[in-house]
């Protein structure tokens, strides 16, 4: 799901309830609360907004999802909201009854706007959570023949080598680092080379 995605939903929210009455009603729709929109709708008898905003959730879900929840909510003024007629009403996102809500969870904030279901999360965390600890593994495996050959062109270009054979090269090691580095060392004659 992209950005556009929640602004068509966003969009369509504001549209339904405008197709079932409501208008704009912009005398509490001043100031911020730090939401990333609003809209104001009345009916003549109650005011309802339809609330866009952000938030930041650490480890949200029992897998550890960590990010930015985007919440649409679609609520009603509180009965006992006191509003004047000079257009400086306050309508406060805390005091709101809802009666919808839908959210979703960011999954980079490097501006891509990429974004999935409450639902869908908990998959997205484990896979993400598997492939940062892969990524800060260290790990070391012996390499086979077919690694042997690939290393015999490389090794004879080093000093003192060049009439290597494949029966000389002892082992290929790779080596994986924290932060998904890899190395591989080749012992062959009893000394060892590194190749980066």
């Amino acid at each position: 799901m992209k950005k556009q995605d929640i602004r068509k939903k966003y969009t369509e929210t504001v549209t339904e309830l405008l197709n079932q009455g409501y208008t704009i009603f912009p005398d509490t729709m001043r100031g911020s609360q730090g939401e990333i929109a609003h809209i104001d709708l009345s009916n003549g008898s109650e005011i309802v907004r339809v609330l866009l905003e952000r938030e930041m959730c650490w480890a949200h879900l029992d897998d550890g999802f960590d990010g930015n929840v985007i919440i649409l909510t679609v609520g009603r003024a509180a009965p006992d909201t006191r509003l004047s007629d000079n257009w400086d009403g306050d309508l406060w996102n805390n005091r709101l009854e809802h009666i919808s809500q839908i959210k979703w969870l960011e999954l980079t904030d490097r501006g891509e706007g990429w974004y999935t279901t409450v639902d869908e999360a908990p998959r997205i965390g484990r896979l993400r959570t598997e492939r940062y600890s892969r990524r800060n593994t260290a790990c070391h495996e012996e390499l086979g023949t077919a690694f042997k050959s690939a290393a015999l062109p490389w090794l004879r270009k080093q000093p003192r080598m060049k009439s290597c054979r494949l029966e000389d090269i002892d082992r290929v090691e790779r080596y994986t680092e924290r932060g998904g580095r890899r190395r591989f060392e080749i012992t062959a004659r009893g000394k060892r080379y590194t190749l980066r």
